[in-house]
């Protein structure tokens, strides 16, 4: 039975919260902790809290705008405000901004029926009809948790046996067994789940693991270089898949490779075969000429919306993609100095990161896209590298919206 929470305490943390996340642009698992431990909330309202939190976040501009037409004004307070007087409920905000933008122009109508900036949903009309991009929008505001099976540590049936006996509810994917979406319960805390927490399955999105699927096609070779390695969940899985006798593991972030090493152990991965390098990929020398390498770039994140709402906020302004397409392709271009294949990779849902990245670098002559065949639908068309690129569709395959490539080196 869900908790009741109290209106003017509700209304006061959500103010908090959506001003810590617009102040910070930091996560909104980060953001949610802050603010309960600043402000302290019993452990009886954290699960309704967190839903609550979850979101407003998620609909931060829908409320915002609705907030504004109805003479609350914009600021957190007044959207906390406005979200408790319609009960905190997504029904009755959904059913109010369905009668309320009917006279607004396409582009506005979806920005705010489904919280996303309205350069995001101009830009997206333009390779998609209206009719399928509502459906991609609304199912990225759909929370869900995907799991990979630890085949280094049990068997697909153990692992399931062990889901069973916790009582949850999941599905397998029909073309990677190895991966499991949980149904129910919808808020499960996936730290909490006995066979994660012995990692015999690991968190990780469906749309990641097509990219491993890309990079353990393209190369028998046992040696790989990952240019953006940390958590190094990709490098565990290929581990998994396919095995390697050492991998580069390369992340700019010295607290990510830390995390990166644990992790590393959790899921199997024995640390000597890894070379852990906290450096930047963008300008950094290896030595040698690889003939794999994986790039999963830093990105906007648009296309992980579930596992983050807060993302949402951060890339409101276009901006932040001119600063990502930027590094997204120094560090192409220099892992490609490394290696004679390389698979792209970005969460992004937006065509200037992924498409766009992609044919810049092929036009200068550094790259060729390569068609290996995976199963999964094509790039957004209209460029051309288009038909020989990959786009995971999330409402087709309850996924994040990912972007892979496989790209090989043109000699010069």
């Amino acid at each position: 039975m869900e908790t009741t929470p109290p209106p003017t305490q509700t209304t006061f943390f959500i103010a908090k919260l959506i001003e810590h996340i617009l102040r910070t642009h930091v996560s909104y698992d980060k953001a949610f902790k802050t603010i309960v431990s600043r402000y302290g909330v019993s452990k009886w309202l954290l699960s309704t809290y967190y839903k609550i939190g979850y979101y407003a976040t998620l609909y931060y501009y829908t409320l915002r705008w609705l907030a504004g037409v109805r003479g609350y004004g914009v600021t957190p307070a007044a959207i906390a405000l406005f979200f408790r007087d319609i009960g905190f409920s997504v029904r009755r905000l959904q059913d109010i901004v369905e009668r309320e933008s009917k006279k607004l122009g396409l582009v506005k109508k979806i920005s705010i029926k489904y919280s996303y900036p309205e350069y995001l949903v101009r830009d997206l009309l333009k390779y998609m009809e209206p009719r399928d991009l509502e459906k991609m929008l609304s199912s990225l505001n759909e929370r869900r948790v995907w799991l990979r099976v630890n085949m280094l540590k049990t068997s697909v049936s153990d692992a399931l046996s062990c889901l069973r006996s916790e009582g949850l509810d999941f599905v397998v994917d029909d073309k990677l067994r190895y991966m499991v979406r949980i149904t129910k319960p919808k808020w499960i805390r996936v730290s909490g789940i006995k066979c994660v927490k012995e990692g015999l399955l690991i968190p990780q999105d469906i749309a990641s693991a097509w990219v491993v699927e890309a990079i353990k096609r393209i190369s028998e070779n046992k040696e790989v270089l990952d240019a953006c390695s940390a958590p190094g969940i990709k490098l565990g899985l290929l581990n998994m898949l396919a095995g390697f006798n050492r991998a580069i593991a390369v992340d700019v972030s010295w607290k990510r490779v830390n995390v990166l090493k644990k992790l590393s152990s959790i899921q199997g991965l024995a640390l000597y075969k890894l070379l852990v390098i906290n450096g930047d990929s963008s300008i950094l020398k290896y030595g040698q000429l690889f003939n794999r390498a994986l790039v999963d770039a830093p990105c906007s994140g648009s296309g992980a919306i579930p596992s983050d709402p807060a993302i949402k906020i951060s890339i409101w302004k276009k901006s932040k993609l001119d600063y990502y397409t930027s590094l997204q392709k120094r560090i192409l271009m220099n892992t490609l100095k490394a290696s004679k294949y390389v698979v792209y990779s970005v969460c992004s849902i937006h065509p200037l990161e992924g498409e766009g990245v992609v044919e810049d670098i092929v036009a200068q002559g550094l790259a060729e896209p390569i068609d290996i065949g995976l199963d999964l639908p094509r790039g957004y068309s209209g460029f051309s590298v288009s038909k020989k690129t990959y786009r995971t569709i999330p409402h087709l395959m309850a996924s994040q919206g990912f972007y892979i490539a496989v790209l090989g080196r043109v000699k010069k």
